[in-house]
C-alpha cells in the first residue's frame, strides 16, 4: 500500500531518546572538550589569583567649609556629587599617601617597614549620603587593617590642616610693622616740634595773634611819643636861636625845672637891681659892674640848664627810637612765625594723620588677632569626623567551591547545546525520522552501523536507506 505524496508519517515529528543520545554521541567530543577547556580554565584562575583582604573604615564629611578665620560661618557648597568626588580623589591624592607613609613609618616600634601602595587604596561614596568609605586592600590582613587605620587618620589631619587656623606669623609681622612704624611717626612728630618750638599750634596761633596786637599798639604809642618829642626838641632849638624869646620851657616837667625857675627869677631880680643901681650910678661904677658880672653868671647858668634839658628832651627821643625799634623786631617774629604757621600746620596734620591711620591699624589688627583666636577656639574647624576605625580585614575573593562547580556545569549545558547546533547543520541523513522527513515515505527497515578498522581507526556513519 502506497501513502499519498503529501503525508507526512508521524514518526518523523518527534525525536526519540535513542536519537538524543545519538547526537550527544556524535558530538561528544565537542561537550567534553568545551567542559574541559572551562573547567581547565576557571581552575587556572582560581588557584592562580591570590587571596587578598580588604580592612574599610567610615568618615562622615561635613558639608560645607568655613569662609575664612575671621568669620564663624561656613559657606554650603549645592554641588554634592561634586564635592564628595574631591574628597574621594583627596583620599587618593599624593599628601594624603604621604602623611599616610609618615604615620606608618612612626609607629614601626621595631617591626619591618610597611610600604602605602596607591593602587591598593580605594575610597567611594556610601549611598546618596556624606558618608565615605575609605579602603586598602593587601594579602596579609594585619597589614590591610594597620594601613586602612593610619590611611584614615591621615586624610583626617590633612582635612583639619587644611582648614583656616590662626595665621600667627601674619599676625605678628603686621603688628610689628604697624608699631614700628607708629614708633618712627611719633618720633618724627616729637623732634619736628622741638626744632620749630611747637607745642599747641592753635594755642600759640592765638597767643601770637594777641600779641601782634598788643605790640602793634605799644608801636602806635611809642610812635606818638617819638614824634611828640621830636617836635618839642625842634621847637625848643628854634626858640633858643631867638633872642627876644624866653627861655623855652616845653615838654614835660622834669627834675631841674625849680632850679630852672629860681634862675629865672634870680635874673631877673638881678636885672631889675642893675635898673636901680644905674639910676643912681653910672655904668663904670664898680657897683654897676659887680651887679652886671653876677647877672652874667646867672645867664650863664640858666644857659647851662636849658642846654641839659634839650640834651635830656634828645635822650628821651632815642630812649623812645630804641624802645619802637624793638618793639618792631618783636612784631617782626610775630610775622614770621604767624608766617610759617600754615606750613607748620600742614606738615603735623601730615604726621598726626600717619600716627592716627598707624595707630587704627595697630588697634585693628589686635582686635583681629584676640578674634582669630577665639574663632580658632570656639569654631570647630574639622570638616570630617570618624563614623567607624578601619575594621578587621575580610577576605576579598575567597574561593567559592560551589561557585566554581557551577561553571563547569553551565559548560555541559552549553556544550550540548552547541553539539546540537553543530549536528543540525549537518545535511547528512543519520537517523530514520529525517529518512521520512526528507523523503516524506515510511521507513520499512534499516540496517545498523558497521564499523571499519585500519591503521587510522575511525567510526562511519551509516546512511538509514529507506527500505
Amino acid at each position: 500500500m502506497t501513502p499519498e505524496p503529501n503525508s507526512v508519517p508521524a514518526s518523523g515529528q518527534r525525536a526519540t531518546a535513542r536519537e538524543f543520545f545519538a547526537v550527544v554521541f556524535r558530538r561528544r567530543w565537542i561537550i567534553i572538550g568545551l567542559f574541559l577547556v572551562t573547567t581547565a580554565t576557571v581552575l587556572a584562575v582560581t588557584l592562580t589569583t591570590p587571596v587578598v583582604y580588604i580592612s574599610v573604615g567610615q568618615v562622615l564629611v561635613r558639608r560645607g567649609e568655613q569662609q575664612g578665620i575671621m568669620s564663624p560661618d561656613r559657606r554650603v557648597m549645592n554641588d554634592w556629587e561634586t564635592e564628595l568626588g574631591s574628597e574621594v580623589e583627596t583620599v587618593k591624592s599624593w599628601p594624603v599617601l604621604q602623611r599616610t607613609q609618615k604615620l606608618l613609618d612612626r609607629e614601626l616600634h621595631g617591626g619591618p617597614r610597611l610600604l602605602l601602595r596607591s593602587g591598593q587604596v580605594d575610597a567611594e561614596v556610601t549611598g546618596k549620603s556624606n558618608a565615605l568609605s575609605i579602603a586598602y586592600v593587601d594579602s596579609d590582613p594585619e597589614v590591610a587593617q594597620r594601613v586602612c587605620d593610619a590611611l584614615i587618620r591621615a586624610y583626617i589631619d590633612f582635612r583639619q590642616s587644611e582648614q583656616p587656623s590662626y595665621p600667627q606669623r601674619f599676625f605678628d609681622n603686621e603688628t610689628e610693622r604697624a608699631q614700628a612704624e607708629l614708633q618712627r611717626w611719633t618720633e618724627t612728630r616729637r623732634q619736628y616740634a622741638n626744632q620749630t618750638g611747637t607745642v599747641d599750634l592753635p594755642e600759640q596761633r592765638r597767643n601770637a595773634i594777641f600779641l601782634r596786637a598788643t605790640f602793634e599798639q605799644r608801636r602806635n604809642d611809642l610812635s606818638a611819643q617819638l614824634a611828640e618829642a621830636q617836635s618839642e626838641q625842634r621847637i625848643m632849638r628854634e626858640l633858643q636861636q631867638r633872642p627876644g624869646i624866653d627861655t623855652p620851657m616845653l615838654g614835660l616837667p622834669t627834675l631841674n625845672e625849680n632850679a630852672i625857675s629860681d634862675l629865672k627869677r634870680r635874673v631877673m631880680e638881678q636885672q631889675t637891681r642893675i635898673a636901680d643901681l644905674r639910676e643912681r650910678y653910672r655904668d663904670e661904677s664898680p657897683e654897676v659892674a659887680n651887679a652886671q658880672v653876677t647877672l652874667d653868671t646867672l645867664r650863664t647858668m640858666l644857659g647851662r640848664e636849658v642846654s641839659a634839658r634839650l640834651e635830656i628832651s634828645r635822650s628821651r627821643a632815642q630812649i623812645i627810637r630804641s624802645r619802637l625799634d624793638v618793639v618792631e623786631r618783636d612784631i617782626a617774629l610775630l610775622d614770621e612765625q604767624l608766617k610759617g604757621m600754615p606750613d607748620r600746620e600742614a606738615r603735623l596734620a601730615e604726621m598726626d594723620h600717619e600716627i592716627s591711620s598707624w595707630k587704627s591699624r595697630y588697634d585693628e589688627l589686635i582686635k583681629n588677632s584676640d578674634q582669630a583666636r577665639i574663632n580658632e577656639n570656639t569654631v570647630p574647624l574639622i570638616s570630617v569626623y570618624l563614623l567607624n576605625p578601619a575594621g578587621a580585614a575580610q577576605p576579598r575573593n575567597a574561593r567559592d567551591y560551589v561557585r566554581l562547580a557551577l561553571a563547569p556545569a553551565f559548560s555541559l549545558v552549553v556544550g550540548v547545546g552547541l553539539a546540537f547546533f553543530i549536528d543540525g547543520l549537518d545535511l547528512t541523513v543519520h537517523t530514520a525520522g529525517q529518512a521520512e522527513e526528507e523523503l516524506r515515505l515510511p521507513v520499512l527497515a534499516a540496517v545498523t552501523e558497521r564499523k571499519r578498522s585500519g591503521w587510522r581507526s575511525r567510526t562511519h556513519r551509516t546512511e538509514k536507506t529507506p527500505a
